[in-house]
C-alpha cells in the first residue's frame, strides 16, 4: 500500500513538474496565438468565431475563445492559462504580453491618402486563358491535406489581368502576410537609407551591443541582419517553446527579445532564417524617430499611402513596435501594389520611394551562405545571378519561372512574386498548413505561359 502510494505521489510530482516547466509554457504560447489570431480575423476581416475556429485555429481547436465586441478584445483560455488580445482602430490587434490594456498607446497613424491613385487599372478579358489557371488554384485535390487558397491576382504591364477569391474573401479583405512582412521591413529600411538616416553597411544601432569593446555583436551590420547572416542565436521552430514563439506570443518587446541573444556563429559566416533579426531591424527603425506619433506615421505616410495601400494594417507588439517579421494584413490588390513598386525599381507615380539601386541590392544573393543562394536582403530570389564555374544551366528555385524573379514569402503559402523580364507581379494568399499541398512555382509557370504571346 505504501509503495503504491509512493508511486502515485511520484507520478503526480512528475506530472506537476511537466505541466509547469513544459506544458504550461507551450499552452501560454498556443493560447496567446489563438487570442491574437481570433482578434485580427474578427476585427479586421469581420469573420465569425465559428469560421475562424474551423480554419485559423486548426492546430489549436482545443482552446476556448470569447469575443467582446464592446471592449474590442478577445479572451482565450485553456487549462488555467488565459490570454487577451486587444483591437485598436488603425493599429489592428495586439497580444497583451507582459502588459495591461491601459498600457497600450491609443494613438493611431495619421494617414495621407487624399489625391493619390488608389487602384491599378483592370482588364480581366485580355488573357482569357488565365481564368482556368486561376480557378485551378482553388481546387482541393488531396484527401489528406488542404490547399485553402483565398486569393490569386496577376498584374501584367501595370494592369490587373487576373483576379479570383475564395468565398468570404474579396478585393477589400485584408489578408495576413506573415513573413512577407520581412520584405516590407526591407522597404522601410530602404526609405530611411534614401533619407540618409541609415547605412546598411555601418554597425547596427543596438546600444546594448556597444556598451564595451569586447562584445563581438558590434560587428553586426544592417546588411548582415537583412541577409540573415548575423550569427545570432535563434530558433525558428514553431512547434515548441522556441525563441520565435516566445518572441511573438509571450514578450512585450519582440525586438529586445531578439537582440539580447548571443552570437552562436562568427558574424557573416552562417546563414540562418530568423524572424528575430527582422524585429531587431524594427527596433532600429523605431529609434530613428523623435516621438511615437512620428514613428507610427512613418510606414503609412512614406510607403502605404503613396502606393494607395488603403487596406493595410501593420500590427505592433505590446511595447508599441511594429512586428516587422510577421504581422501585416493587406488585401491582394494592396500586396500587388507592393510588388509593383519593386518591379518599378522603387518608383511610384513618378516619385522615387526607394533609393536608386535598392531593388538591385535587395535581389542580390547573400554571398556563399544561403542554401542554393536563394536569399537576398529580406526577399527571396529565384536563381543565382550567374551559374557557378563548371555549371552550364543556372540553378533555380522554381524551374518554370525566369531566373530574374524574386519574391516575398510567408507562412501558409503567402507570396508576392515579381518577374521583371515579363513585367509581371503574381500574388497568392491562403492558409496552406502543409506546404506540399501548394506548388507556387508550378502555378506561376502556368500563369506566365498564358501571358506569353503564342507564336503561330
Amino acid at each position: 500500500m505504501k509503495k503504491r502510494y509512493l508511486i502515485s505521489l511520484i507520478a503526480l510530482i512528475l506530472l506537476a513538474v511537466s505541466y509547469f516547466y513544459y506544458l504550461r509554457p507551450l499552452f501560454y504560447i498556443y493560447v496567446g496565438f489563438a487570442a491574437k489570431t481570433v482578434c485580427s480575423c474578427h476585427f479586421l476581416q469581420g469573420r465569425s468565431l465559428e469560421d475562424i475556429r474551423a480554419h485559423e485555429l486548426t492546430p489549436a481547436t482545443f482552446i476556448g475563445a470569447e469575443i467582446d465586441d464592446q471592449q474590442q478584445q478577445i479572451d482565450a483560455a485553456f487549462l488555467g492559462v488565459k490570454r487577451t488580445a486587444v483591437y485598436r482602430p488603425g493599429m489592428g490587434c495586439t497580444l497583451l504580453s507582459e502588459r495591461l490594456p491601459q498600457d497600450l498607446p491609443r494613438t493611431q497613424p495619421q494617414r495621407t491618402t487624399k489625391g493619390r491613385p488608389t487602384e491599378l487599372p483592370i482588364d480581366l478579358d485580355r488573357y482569357p486563358g488565365l481564368s482556368p489557371v486561376l480557378a485551378k488554384a482553388f481546387e482541393e485535390p488531396f484527401a489528406d491535406k488542404a490547399v485553402n487558397t483565398r486569393a490569386v491576382l496577376v498584374v501584367k504591364d501595370s494592369t490587373i489581368v487576373g483576379e479570383r477569391y475564395a468565398p468570404g474573401f474579396d478585393k477589400n479583405t485584408p489578408q495576413m502576410g506573415w513573413s512577407m512582412a520581412k520584405s516590407v521591413t526591407n522597404a522601410l529600411v530602404g526609405i530611411l537609407v534614401r533619407e540618409g538616416k541609415l547605412d546598411v553597411f555601418e554597425p547596427a544601432q543596438i546600444e546594448d551591443w556597444h556598451q564595451n569593446g569586447s562584445d563581438n555583436r558590434q560587428a553586426i551590420t544592417l546588411d548582415h541582419l537583412l541577409r540573415m547572416s548575423s550569427g545570432l542565436y535563434f530558433e525558428e521552430d514553431y512547434g515548441s517553446a522556441s525563441t520565435v514563439n516566445r518572441m511573438l506570443w509571450t514578450k512585450a518587446d519582440a525586438g529586445k527579445e531578439a537582440y539580447q541573444q548571443s552570437l552562436q556563429h562568427p558574424v557573416d559566416s552562417v546563414w540562418y532564417y530568423s524572424s528575430g533579426t527582422s524585429n531587431i531591424i524594427g527596433h532600429i527603425i523605431r529609434n530613428q524617430f523623435p516621438d511615437y506619433q512620428s514613428y507610427i506615421n512613418f510606414p503609412y505616410q512614406q510607403l502605404y499611402d503613396k502606393l494607395g495601400m488603403n487596406t493595410v494594417v501593420m500590427e505592433t507588439d505590446a511595447n508599441g513596435t511594429f512586428v516587422g517579421s510577421s504581422l501585416i494584413y493587406a488585401s491582394a490588390r494592396d500586396w500587388a501594389k507592393f510588388g509593383q513598386l519593386y518591379l518599378q525599381d522603387g518608383v511610384w507615380n513618378g516619385e522615387r520611394i526607394l533609393p536608386p539601386g535598392w531593388v538591385t541590392y535587395t535581389r542580390t544573393r547573400t554571398p556563399n551562405l544561403a542554401p542554393y543562394h536563394f536569399y537576398g536582403a529580406h526577399w527571396w530570389i529565384n536563381a543565382l545571378e550567374e551559374p557557378p564555374a563548371g555549371v552550364a544551366v543556372m540553378k533555380r528555385k522554381w524551374e518554370g519561372v525566369p531566373v530574374d524573379a524574386f519574391y516575398a514569402s510567408g507562412f501558409e503559402g503567402q507570396t508576392v512574386l515579381v518577374v521583371p523580364s515579363e513585367n509581371v507581379v503574381i500574388v497568392r494568399l491562403g492558409q496552406t498548413l502543409d506546404r506540399s499541398a501548394w506548388d507556387m512555382g508550378a502555378f506561376a509557370a502556368e500563369v506566365l505561359t498564358q501571358l506569353t504571346p503564342q507564336v503561330l
